[in-house]
């Protein structure tokens, strides 16, 4: 089976998060503004549709994104365009519909899962790493608090308003795979059709 696309398949920032906790030697006050400003931004988020264009070296994919809290995701790739994700509840599924085969894993074992969750926090078992900031743009790098070498995820958006732009996943063997997201709308309506899969069609292996 060919992999699984590098956007939802690093693991790490995954765990239920709880008491706040930052790295002190990196957060300055304007950063605390900014992450207080970023969770309750990301929360206001009830779905997202967009095009993408993802990159992790030389290698390039497209295509289309839906989200919508909690825990629902569509990855609808029309390049590669044999790869499909559908995610609805605990289990993501990884469909390749050239092979006609399905490998599922659960959805909280991806950086997906920090996006659709009921509700994000910037703390806990996650450490907010570093905030950055240029010309109108914001950007905050998270890793798991328990392993911060395992990877992390660093998330970038438009400022005044803030609008989620794109993010960049780094896994422990340093290799970063990005997804920008393209004319991006928030908060819309989304048919319950897109989240379903129906996998009867397909020969399933579970991992």
């Amino acid at each position: 089976m060919k992999r699984i696309p590098c956007i939802i398949a690093i693991s790490g920032l995954s765990t239920a998060l709880t008491t706040p906790v930052y790295a002190e030697h990196h957060i300055t006050a304007q950063d605390r503004t900014d992450i207080a400003r970023i969770e309750a931004y990301l929360n206001s988020l009830e779905s997202l549709r967009s095009k993408f264009v993802q990159s992790s070296g030389s290698r390039f994919a497209e295509g289309n994104i839906y989200m919508e809290r909690p825990k629902k995701l569509r990855l609808e790739y029309t390049r590669p365009s044999n790869i499909q994700v559908y995610a609805s509840g605990f289990w993501l599924a990884h469909v390749d519909t050239e092979l006609e085969a399905v490998s599922h894993i659960p959805l909280k074992s991806t950086p997906a899962s920090f996006l659709v969750r009921d509700r994000i926090r910037l703390s806990g078992d996650v450490t907010v790493r570093r905030v950055k900031r240029s010309a109108n743009r914001l950007s905050v790098e998270i890793v798991q608090t328990a392993e911060p070498d395992a990877a992390k995820f660093l998330m970038t958006f438009t400022d005044k308003p803030l609008s989620l732009r794109k993010w960049l996943v780094t896994d422990a063997q340093g290799v970063s795979t990005s997804v920008t997201l393209v004319a991006p709308e928030y908060n819309v309506a989304i048919p319950r059709s897109v989240f379903v899969f129906d996998e009867t069609k397909f020969e399933r292996e579970t991992q």
